[in-house]
């Protein structure tokens, strides 16, 4: 008589879970993993290259006695190789998880939730909790990898192996309490959007409380309620802090468990708060689909020209300070000529390298808000709008459009904070001079905003991901090539290394035409292949 073997139940709904989630986020996890890793071995290399002695690494740290940058970088916890680069890059990397976290956290949370797509898994065996916990399991997950990618990166490039380990599981803390907050959030607000906006809120929050630790002993103790004031007290390659590691640990739990508690508090589609407040009808930016993109933006863009005009300011509030040490340091002198900035311009030489950052950030904006139409076509609001007599190149148009305006305003806004800072810091710069720095990047964002365009006509899916890891890497050869000696072949291949270092050099016409007529290129590929294509596809 043969045996009957009972089939588990709520194994395989489970497991289903797990891979459709590891699916949703394969690509922006990848790219996480691999980008924190090529990063960290890049600046290892710039700083051997660069400072490979005792006394030029002290002579950079002399850097850190200003109160400027003390109040940006903190204090390095010693002189070694792992040490300098966790000084340098080790707020921008812990930022890159941060966000990913809470963009990847809301989309898989909360997003697929308003869209009713986590209702198909809800309506089988699988329990509203049980499948929060299986999203912040892949998620939680990601982040480990991210953070054992950076560490064995930076051990593989010849940093010590314990500082190592110890930041990189520090980098995953931080994003792993951006997950379980985010996550906890989406319990409590009732929208995706809301989600993103507070929780982003949340990280620039964390940011200016690690400055205001930074900015005295007094206020040092500040440093251990911010997620990247974690790290200070950590301090890898330094003092090696093991014990500071239980932090990010009791975060995470305390709000994941939070969360995977309030979920079977409510209902699908629901939020903890609500309001009986009928909300006031808003009639503006309903006069066309132009404007009512423009009114969709409206709060995003808010948040970049914030995030820009913070950074604007740190550069014109640290002009003074990097000047003197400039010169004073060879070393640096020579990492700055390497660029390709006249020493006997300092101050614009300084003002147009930070440029790249500048543009950096305005690409990345752009990609985002092609991002977004894409958001819009996924969303089926796209399909109401081309039923009425709205053709599709008048509406990708006109985003096109919009992302245009958002990099100009940007540009300007970024010019007149470096320039209102630096008038306040003592540096001699003009506000003409401010503004050609920070437009002259615009030619290399155009590019970046066309491979976007063309992203959203050839592989919906990609726009974000790859729009953001191609800006992204170009920015990276830019930034370590000509330290490195990198071929000009390869440094080629960066839109930012064929921009002139404007206002020490007059602005690249050639250039920047080449730039613009391959932008254009890119948008007509684009909008042809949105065209033809079905929507929602790729």
């Amino acid at each position: 008589m043969t045996a009957v073997h009972a089939e588990p139940r709520a194994r395989r709904p489970v497991t289903g879970a797990v891979l459709l989630s590891a699916r949703l986020v394969r690509r922006g996890g990848l790219a996480v993993v691999l980008g924190l890793a090529a990063w960290a071995v890049m600046e290892v290399r710039v700083f051997e290259a660069s400072y490979p002695d005792l006394a030029s690494r002290q002579q950079l740290l002399l850097l850190g006695d200003d109160p400027a940058v003390r109040i940006l970088q903190g204090v390095a916890a010693g002189t070694s190789t792992g040490a300098l680069v966790v000084w340098d890059a080790g707020w921008m990397l812990q930022m890159i998880v941060g966000v990913w976290a809470v963009v990847t956290a809301s989309r898989l949370v909360r997003g697929d939730e308003d869209a009713g797509r986590s209702e198909l898994l809800l309506a089988g065996r699988v329990r509203d909790r049980v499948l929060l916990a299986v999203q912040l399991g892949v998620l939680v997950t990601v982040c480990a990898l991210a953070g054992l990618a950076l560490a064995l990166a930076l051990a593989g490039a010849g940093a010590d192996l314990s500082g190592a380990l110890l930041f990189g599981a520090q980098v995953a803390g931080l994003g792993a309490a951006a997950v379980a907050g985010t996550a906890l959030l989406a319990q409590v607000l009732g929208a995706r959007g809301r989600v993103v906006g507070v929780a982003a809120g949340g990280l620039g929050a964390a940011v200016l409380l690690r400055m205001v630790a930074n900015s005295a002993d007094d206020r040092a103790w500040l440093g251990w309620i911010t997620p990247l004031g974690w790290n200070d007290r950590l301090e890898p390659f330094g003092g090696n802090n093991a014990l500071v590691l239980a932090v990010p640990l009791g975060v995470v739990l305390g709000l994941g468990g939070a969360a995977l508690a309030l979920r079977g508090r409510r209902d699908s589609g629901g939020s903890l708060l609500t309001s009986s407040r009928v909300p006031r009808s808003r009639r503006w930016g309903l006069s066309s689909p132009l404007a009512f993109a423009w009114r969709a933006w409206s709060g995003t863009f808010t948040g970049w020209a914030v995030g820009l005009a913070a950074l604007g300011m740190v550069v014109g509030a640290l002009l003074p300070s990097m000047v003197e040490f400039i010169e004073g340091d060879p070393s640096y002198a020579a990492i700055l000529e390497a660029f390709g900035i006249d020493l006997e311009h300092v101050t614009l030489g300084f003002i147009s390298m930070m440029s790249v950052i500048t543009g950096l950030v305005i690409a990345l904006a752009v990609t985002w808000r092609i991002g977004a139409a894409r958001a819009e076509e996924d969303a089926g609001r796209l399909e109401h709008l081309l039923v009425r007599p709205v053709e599709r190149w008048r509406w990708l148009g006109g985003h096109v459009l919009l992302a245009g305006v958002t990099a100009v305003l940007l540009a300007a806004i970024g010019a007149l904070a470096t320039w209102g800072a630096a008038r306040a810091a003592g540096a001699e710069l003009a506000l003409g001079d401010a503004a050609a720095a920070g437009f002259g990047a615009l030619p290399a964002v155009a590019v970046f905003g066309g491979l976007a365009v063309a992203l959203l006509g050839l592989a919906p899916r990609l726009v974000v991901p790859v729009g953001a890891a191609v800006t992204m890497a170009a920015y990276v050869v830019e930034l370590v090539g000509p330290a490195l000696h990198w071929p000009e072949a390869v440094l080629s291949l960066s839109p930012f290394h064929h921009l002139e270092q404007v206002p020490v050099d007059p602005f690249g016409l050639t250039a920047a035409l080449v730039m613009g007529a391959v932008a254009v290129a890119l948008v007509v590929l684009g909008m042809v292949a949105f065209q033809r294509r079905d929507l929602v596809g790729g």
